[in-house]
């Protein structure tokens, strides 16, 4: 058969040319797939160093943060229990007043009391035209008042002024 006879006509032999051309990309791409696999290596190993830093860096925030977390902590602790003392304090005196206006204002009471007392006496002894007795002869107070004397009729001497034989209550200061 020969070649015009309907058979593919056959390859030419390839130059020396190109075969050496080819040989070259080959060891291009080698050299390319060489260096790409070692670029590969060196950004995961420097991947894995930057996500260590990372790591190690977030772990020295998170203790600082504890750190300071338990500082405040503390301080705010030691604001709640002075606070708590002053209160303590404060209450404590609050009672000592109160208890203070409470026995204050029983004396008042007592003293207001025997004075109205003896306002009233006299008053009606007045009214009566009676004469009136010396606050000194007056009966005592009873158990649980003021020691200050009951009212007692005045002498007919003082009935001019009804009030000068009487005194001001123990709570008010004389001047």
């Amino acid at each position: 058969m020969s070649e015009s006879e309907g058979q593919p006509p056959a390859v030419p032999p390839v130059s020396r040319a190109a075969e050496l051309a080819a040989q070259q990309v080959e060891q291009i791409v080698g050299v390319a797939q060489a260096s790409a696999e070692k670029l590969t290596r060196t950004a995961r190993e420097e991947a894995e160093s930057v996500r260590a830093l990372a790591r190690e860096s977030a772990q020295a925030d998170v203790e600082s943060a504890r750190k300071e977390a338990s500082a405040r902590i503390r301080d705010a602790q030691g604001a709640a229990d002075e606070v708590l003392e002053q209160a303590k304090a404060v209450s404590a005196g609050m009672k000592q007043l109160a208890h203070l206006l409470t026995t204050h204002a029983e004396r008042i009471l007592r003293d207001v009391t025997n004075s109205h007392r003896a306002m009233s006496a006299d008053l009606r002894a007045a009214a009566r035209n009676e004469p009136l007795a010396p606050l000194d002869e007056r009966e005592p107070a009873a158990e649980g008042e003021s020691a200050e004397p009951a009212p007692q009729p005045r002498r007919a001497s003082s009935i001019d002024n009804p009030f000068s034989d009487l005194e001001p209550p123990s709570w008010v200061e004389n001047r």
